[in-house]
């Protein structure tokens, strides 16, 4: 946390969720609060709670609206009183809380004469630099997702092509909602939940984040995109491939060469010290020369390389740093998502995707799966 001697408040559930977390290891359903006060924490929480977050964080103060109102400790309190009542406690009239901190809670605590000002600095900057367990239990995230995957391209392998194109399993269609339902009983068995699971056949795999529908196809590409969050520490996995049943055309083989040079090219660049947006570009100018023009417009018809070549990964699937067109460099302990991929609309998609950790001479895949156009 930055020096301050102005209080910074966060507030879960919300974007400040995985901060919390980060910095206490509790997680709850109801809301509940914390307040960092130079080298101490302060966990707000109901009552149930109060049990489960003490374990998670015994180096916390904990504070209940029981011992925050013990004149009235049945009442219930908002999340802004209890936030007053400790800030009563402390003796301070001012607290700044990051961009995403709910509007009406911050009214409520001005009109009571506390000042709050607005933070853009990371309450917990060190987050992108991974300890050596946070490594280990997004690799256990990991290799869940390829433990789903190999189930996933097992299922696609294994299936019968039948006269008209489409897949069968034991004599019935095999759909992408089938092949996601296996993917995510899959993870479950192994401790992990899965949300927006893409098995995208087709023409769907050039819109990135379509999910997939419908019945599996031979001879075209199918993308399959899966990260999991570990139920018990909230740590995610990613991992994406690309594969079509039986022979590709010629066009599939040379997209999906292409875009496995591209990753071969971005791993190679990342190491401590690059500048993300050197990645990015290097990998952007390897697609112009290859003939895979980008363009962004119309709607719903951009092509080529539309997205940045990976995103930070831990506490959430989405995070610092990115290998995308702006500044920073990357250091030692972070991980993060090597992700190039082409999108020919009526083809399809091609993204192959690795999540890596720098180390001090360059990057190691946390779990590797073999990179397989046909099978």
């Amino acid at each position: 946390m930055k020096k301050s001697t102005v209080l910074r408040v966060l507030i879960a559930p919300g974007m400040d969720e995985s901060d919390i977390r980060y910095a206490t290891g509790f997680a709850a359903t109801d809301p509940f609060v914390l307040v960092l006060e130079s080298s101490r924490r302060h966990l707000l929480v109901s009552s149930l709670e109060a049990a489960r977050a003490r374990n998670s964080c015994p180096t916390a103060c904990l504070h209940t609206p029981a011992d925050l109102f013990p004149d009235s400790p049945n009442r219930p309190r908002s999340i802004a009183d209890q936030i007053l009542a400790l800030l009563r406690q402390l003796r301070r009239t001012e607290i700044e809380v990051g961009p995403w901190f709910p509007l009406a809670i911050a009214r409520a605590i001005e009109a009571n004469d506390v000042r709050v000002s607005l933070s853009t600095t990371p309450a917990f900057p060190t987050r992108t630099i991974k300890s050596p367990r946070e490594i280990a239990l997004i690799t256990r995230s990991q290799r869940a997702a390829v433990a789903a995957m190999r189930a996933a391209i097992s299922a696609i392998r294994g299936a019968e092509i039948a006269p008209n194109g489409t897949l069968k399993s034991n004599r019935r269609t095999l759909t992408a909602d089938s092949v996601r339902n296996l993917i995510e009983q899959t993870l479950l068995s192994r401790g992990c939940t899965a949300q927006g699971t893409i098995v995208a056949i087709g023409p769907q795999g050039a819109r990135p984040h379509d999910e997939g529908s419908g019945p599996l196809r031979a001879h075209v590409p199918i993308v399959l995109d899966i990260f999991p969050r570990d139920k018990r520490t909230g740590y995610w996995g990613d991992i994406t491939r690309t594969v079509a049943r039986g022979p590709a055309d010629p066009d599939l083989r040379r997209l999906y060469r292409t875009v496995l040079a591209a990753q071969k090219l971005a791993l190679s660049m990342v190491r401590p010290g690059v500048e993300s947006r050197a990645v990015q570009r290097a990998v952007e100018d390897f697609f112009s020369r290859a003939g895979y023009e980008t363009r962004l417009a119309p709607p719903g018809r951009e092509s080529g390389f539309i997205h940045s070549v990976g995103h930070g990964i831990g506490l959430e699937v989405h995070e610092s740093p990115g290998l995308r067109n702006q500044p920073g460099r990357l250091s030692a302990g972070n991980v993060l998502t090597v992700e190039p991929g082409l999108y020919l609309p009526g083809l399809g998609g091609v993204r192959i995707e690795d999540t890596v950790v720098v180390t001090s001479q360059g990057c190691k895949i946390l779990a590797t799966f073999p990179k397989i156009l046909e099978v």
